[in-house]
């Protein structure tokens, strides 16, 4: 018996995984399908005519609800990430570096917002969010059109003597090579539209539709040992041959599917011909990346990419990443499960409920306004579509006019019936998905009836679930994709780039990042919103002050009512207010006495209680003792 080569046993390893993970993507695809339904608010089809169809948006609602927290809590001032070094001194500064670089890469040349946005709100409806990261060497490509030039000139263009190469598109003679009246052989002219070929070295991330991805949904982890995660890339077939594909064998397999029996069976369990294509007659086709664990002599792990277009495997590679290159958020983990349940999934029962019950709440009213009236056909020639005031109503014979109609009177609807939908369902909802309409900004009766203090308590025990949720994405995919940017720029990152910190440019390459560092995601959580983290802060402030009224010892004051204490108050509440360089803000002489920040000033709020021999650093002892001038300026 033959043995199976390496490539063989990939090869079927791959495809035995397309096959047996492809009902539970089915199963996935038909919970997004309803979701989806939910979500817009689609008809349940339970309708009945003449009752009222409307459908409740709980899940909108809550989706939408959770988003603007969730990016807040990403995009609100600081800089969500924290770079620290990690091999000793010398990485201090390259920790800086890294942790602009990162940040530019993630923000400037990857749309981050778009990124986080998508891959937060895939994660809120379809329990998981998925992100594929890469390093992007692929040359960008800039126009351009150049009139009346040579043949000379064009090679010079070509070899990229004037910048970077260009390649020619079109060539169009102007004048043809000649004689001038000297006798001089004179170039052709030419008007060309070109290309220039601009090298690019930078992160790539993709947000990846949940249809374009299939793995188990059993596994444990990305990096499962035993698990293969496949990701579907739609490419032209010129681009074949990049990845070790033969472009026409495909071309003929795709031609000839419909009328071969054999490949129809071959390719049943895999989907049929959507496992290839989206359209025979496209010049796009699937190829299906499967990212594996292959396996030495010893049993060490190797990571391959097992590049698949039908049943033909391209080039094998090792995956240079080091594990499968995927980041993936849930927003409700289930223990030992890469994809818990979505938010969504807390509350399609309550849309149920809630649409059963407005709609019987908008059919008593209506009822109530526009009742019922039965006709008797047998006595009128003419029943009225309406009943209308001055409606005339033509009997067949004489008789009883009360025998002609009967209105049936409406039943009222039971007060617990409203109470269900406006009090016990809202909730339920609530205790779920920690939205209420206090948290929202939405109850006025409760701003009214309570403290600033017991306010601030409320708002956070409500944001308790969203902050839950907010750490799990922090500390799973949006963690793993800052990761894995900063090992790429220090394992792939070859050319200078130029970025621009504290109003000043820096030059960053390879050797000024290349460091051991680790990432720190700041988040924000646990201490209530932005908003209310500056209350807190600005409190801070108060107590400051109020520990220097009360303070007899000038010595325990100097300790206290510092400076340098002053100054991180004011940058924290700063940067949670929004401003990304709050540090700048302070413009003082470094040279003065503890950080040359505060300079003492008859300017600003008098302390009781302070004598005027006490030495307190930044407290004037003119016309009266003052907080600092900056504090001073704050509100309180």
């Amino acid at each position: 018996m033959e043995k199976k080569t390496s490539k063989e046993k990939l090869k079927e390893r791959a495809l035995d995984a397309l096959k047996r993970y492809k009902p539970g993507m089915d199963t996935l695809a038909k919970e997004r399908a309803k979701v989806n339904k939910y979500y817009y608010g689609k008809p349940f089809g339970n309708e009945v005519e003449g009752l009222s169809e409307v459908v409740s948006r709980d899940v909108y609602e809550t989706v939408e609800g959770m988003m603007p927290s969730l990016m807040r809590v990403f995009y609100g001032g600081q800089n969500v990430v924290e770079v620290t070094a990690q091999g000793g001194a010398d990485d201090e500064d390259k920790a800086k570096l890294m942790e602009e670089k990162i940040n530019f890469d993630f923000q400037k040349q990857n749309k981050g917002f778009k990124i986080l946005y998508q891959f937060f709100k895939d994660a809120l409806l379809h329990r998981c969010g998925w992100v594929n990261w890469s390093w992007d060497k692929t040359p960008k490509w800039k126009y351009h059109s150049y009139d009346n030039i040579t043949e000379s000139y064009i090679k010079d263009l070509e070899l990229g003597l004037f910048g970077n190469p260009h390649i020619i598109d079109e060539k169009v003679v102007v004048t043809e090579k000649g004689v001038d009246t000297n006798g001089m052989i004179t170039e052709a002219v030419y008007n060309v539209v070109c290309r220039e070929k601009i090298k690019q070295s930078k992160p790539l991330f993709i947000n990846i539709p949940l249809e374009d991805i299939i793995f188990n949904m059993d596994m444990k982890d990305v990096e499962d040992l035993e698990g293969v995660i496949i990701y579907r890339v739609r490419i032209h077939k010129r681009k074949l041959k990049e990845y070790g594909f033969d472009e026409e064998k495909i071309s003929d397999t795709v031609s000839k599917y419909d009328s071969n029996a054999e490949l129809i069976s071959r390719f049943s369990d895999l989907g049929g011909i959507s496992f290839l294509t989206d359209d025979v007659k496209s010049e796009f086709v699937f190829i299906h990346f499967c990212y594996l664990y292959d396996f030495d002599e010893e049993g060490n792990p190797i990571p391959k990419i097992v590049p698949i277009v039908g049943e033909e495997v391209g080039t094998i590679q090792v995956n240079k990443y080091g594990r499968p290159p995927f980041a993936v958020i849930t927003p409700n983990i289930i223990a030992h499960r890469l994809v818990g349940l979505s938010s969504a999934d807390s509350v399609m029962d309550i849309q149920d409920q809630s649409s059963a019950f407005l709609r019987m709440i908008l059919d008593s009213g209506y009822y109530s306004n526009n009742g019922v009236t039965v006709w008797n056909p047998f006595n009128i020639e003419n029943i009225p579509e309406r009943l209308l005031p001055g409606t005339q109503i033509i009997m067949k014979e004489e008789g009883d006019p009360r025998m002609v109609m009967s209105n049936i009177p409406p039943t009222q609807l039971p007060a617990h019936v409203v109470n269900i939908y406006s009090q016990i369902l809202p909730k339920i909802k609530a205790r779920r998905t920690g939205l209420t309409d206090f948290s929202a900004g939405l109850d006025p009766k409760a701003l009214a009836t309570r403290t600033s203090g017991g306010i601030s308590q409320l708002m956070s025990s409500s944001l308790q679930v969203q902050e839950l949720i907010t750490r799990c994405f922090a500390e799973t995919g949006v963690r793993d994709m800052f990761v894995a940017d900063m090992q790429m720029n220090i394992d792939f990152f070859d050319i200078e780039q130029n970025v621009k910190i504290n109003k000043k440019w820096e030059t960053i390459t390879r050797d000024k990042i290349n460091g051991l560092f680790d990432i720190t995601i700041d988040v924000g959580v646990g201490t209530g919103s932005k908003d209310m983290i500056f209350n807190h802060l600005i409190n801070m402030l108060n107590t400051y002050g109020g520990i220097a009224n009360a303070a007899k010892d000038p010595n325990i004051i100097a300790m206290v009512f510092t400076p340098e204490n002053i100054r991180n108050i004011l940058i924290s509440a700063w940067e949670m207010i929004g401003f990304k360089n709050a540090k700048g803000r302070f413009t003082a002489n470094d040279t003065t006495e503890q950080t040359g920040l505060i300079q003492g000033s008859g300017e600003g709020q008098e302390i009781p209680g302070v004598t005027e021999a006490a030495s307190i650093p930044g407290i004037n002892r003119g016309g009266g003792q003052g907080y600092p001038q900056e504090m001073a300026a704050m509100s309180y």
